[in-house]
């Protein structure tokens, strides 16, 4: 599932930060908890800022059904089964056979990746990294 994980997330960040695609790999070590976490500013610093891969990645796994949790069941909770088992279906078979998401589906994944997000990033920040979610989504299930 890592695969997935890292392709939706190069893509994603691709379409709405592509300054932070290096750091997919590196938030997927984090997430699984095999690296540490990022160190600490020296003090007088300000508070520690995390890429926007490690908002992304937790995120993409609630929606794709690879992780549970609190961040999982935000991704979760807007979603219909009807699209969830779609998620489901790009995440073991991408492409063609398995999408296109409806409008009404995009709006559905984009609304949750809002919500995933909110009280981590800006809400100007989760609407961007929520267009690239969408967009890599389609882009996998086009097969391109």
């Amino acid at each position: 599932m890592d695969t997935v994980l890292s392709e939706v997330g190069r893509q994603t960040l691709q379409l709405s930060y592509p300054d932070e695609v290096d750091e997919v790999e590196a938030a997927l070590r984090r997430f699984h908890g095999k690296a540490r976490r990022r160190p600490k500013p020296p003090v007088g610093m300000g508070v520690e800022l995390l890429p926007l891969a490690d908002y992304v990645i937790p995120v993409l796994a609630g929606l794709f059904g690879i992780a549970s949790g609190r961040v999982a069941e935000r991704a979760t909770d807007a979603l219909t089964n009807r699209t969830r088992a779609l998620l489901a279906e790009l995440r073991d078979r991408p492409g063609p056979g398995a999408g296109p998401l409806t409008p009404e589906q995009e709006r559905e994944v984009f609304e949750s990746v809002v919500l995933s997000m909110e009280g981590k990033v800006s809400p100007e920040e989760a609407r961007r990294v929520a267009h690239g979610v969408i967009g890599a989504l389609r882009m996998r299930s086009t097969g391109r």
